[in-house]
């Protein structure tokens, strides 16, 4: 029977970066994946002649996380199209994020961003439990300087009103995309698009001797405090239903890259300190998830405010009240439209109440999609179609009390071998990038060493 020195649960961005990682260091790893290509939560799939996801992708890495795991696997993150300003909606109606500080607000930004730049990272752990407003407000009284950090905050961290954007969460992302990019948000789409990326991921661990199989994880296998393996199923099922053979798979080390949700039907929760098992079903929580409602619109026109590659956003819409997003998804990528049509893509984050109460979901869809109607004129005046969706597994509130330490550690306490990777986990950063150094995390706790060529990458 094969033994790997690791087995990684997941090829996602955190699985498909891990494995990529171990294998370019000569380890013999083998990623598992139960869908049919690598992706995880970021895969598209197509609608007719278009290409739709579970919800709005980006990548926010300013060069130091994902692409340089790109680079070490011997592969280059290419950047495609790149957001190019953003549009905010208030009573007045849209206008350009910049329009809302100038003057002495402008020298009181500088003065914040000179001060993030010569932060640690490490002393932005002290804020886990505190809102960004309230860091703020000790270094400026500027309301424009307030809004440009909670506007991306409601892009990035899934919050809606000042008190839920969490402080610690926001400052490392903007200490990182001010030092490295010298602008507070800095976001692409990657050219070829994000199926090429994982690919390309994939690739590089079949590459550099690592192993690649479809196949659905039944469990972990652990005795006495330590990791022995996965238990696999054996081939496809013949019907849903079926109860399959299954097969034990050794490795040294497990990093599982599921989300915190799915955790514990794959690693038995009596295996877990009990304590660290409730962290678990705490982030797990439907109240704890980065929920929102969100709309693909197909149009004849192009739909944008001020350029096509603009992101918008809002802290409240005309009737359903909620802060949220949009862009237009075909600027940044063509092949998500047939030629001379286009897509858009919107959203509002929303609490549980509303997502578990049917007749207030459809409230909500009704007033968000006339709110839509009103903000953006062309939607109605050229829809070809609309698909609306709810999404609740796209990742965990950036909000205080559960971020930084107060999400479950990457290495799990008392057993051996098994460590935990992904955004739903200790992380810092945005998405797919908060992912990839998730993974990178784990491969040197698994390793017991730092990689010297990640030097210059900030990550747990």
């Amino acid at each position: 029977m094969a033994h790997y020195d690791a087995i990684v649960v997941g090829a996602g961005a955190a699985g498909c970066s891990a494995g990529a990682i171990l294998a370019k260091l000569g380890k013999k790893v083998l990623v598992v994946e139960k869908d049919s290509k690598p992706g995880g939560r970021a895969i598209l799939m197509p609608f007719g002649d278009y290409k739709l996801a579970w919800g709005p992708h980006l990548i926010e890495d300013p060069g130091s996380g994902l692409a340089r795991i790109f680079s070490f696997a011997g592969k280059t993150l290419e950047i495609g199209a790149q957001n190019d300003g953003m549009s905010v909606w208030g009573e007045g109606g849209w206008q350009p994020v910049g329009s809302l500080y100038s003057g002495e607000d402008r020298a009181q930004l500088r003065a914040i961003v000179k001060e993030l730049i010569a932060t640690d990272y490490a002393e932005f752990e002290r804020y886990d439990n505190l809102p960004l407003r309230s860091w703020l407000a000790e270094r400026t009284s500027s309301e424009g300087v307030f809004s440009l950090f909670e506007f991306i905050s409601v892009l990035e961290g899934q919050t809606d009103v000042w008190y839920n954007h969490s402080a610690s969460d926001n400052l490392y992302v903007r200490k990182m995309h001010f030092q490295e990019r010298g602008i507070p948000g800095f976001s692409f789409w990657p050219k070829g698009g994000f199926d090429k990326i994982f690919q390309d991921l994939a690739d590089a661990i079949v590459e550099h001797g690592g192993e690649y199989r479809v196949g659905t994880v039944a469990r972990v296998v652990i005795e006495g405090g330590r990791v022995v393996g996965v238990e696999l199923e054996r081939g496809p099922k013949a019907t849903p239903n079926e109860y399959p053979e299954t097969e034990v798979i050794e490795a040294d080390n497990v990093i599982v890259t599921v989300p915190a949700w799915d955790l514990l039907r794959i690693v038995d929760e009596a295996e877990l300190p009990s304590w660290y098992a409730d962290s678990v079903k705490t982030m797990a929580s439907l109240d704890n998830r980065g929920n929102w409602i969100q709309m693909y619109v197909a149009t004849e026109e192009p739909v944008y405010v001020n350029t096509e590659k603009e992101l918008q956003a809002w802290f409240a819409t005309p009737r359903a009240g909620l802060p949220g997003f949009g862009f237009l998804n075909s600027a940044l990528d063509p092949e998500l439209a047939p030629p001379g049509k286009h897509l858009f893509i919107c959203g509002v984050p929303c609490g549980p109440e509303i997502i578990r109460d049917s007749r207030r979901l459809r409230q909500t869809f009704r007033d968000f999609e006339a709110d839509m109607d009103e903000m953006f004129p062309a939607l109605a005046r050229s829809c070809i179609w609309r698909r609306r969706s709810v999404v609740t597994n796209f990742g965990l509130r950036s909000q205080p009390g559960l971020v930084g330490t107060y999400r479950p550690d990457n290495r799990v306490p008392g057993i051996d071998g098994l460590y935990l990777a992904g955004d739903t986990y200790r992380s810092r950063g945005v998405g797919i990038d908060r992912a990839a150094r998730s993974a990178l995390t784990c491969v040197e706790l698994a390793l017991g060493q730092r990689i010297p060529f990640f030097e210059g990458t900030w990550r747990y």
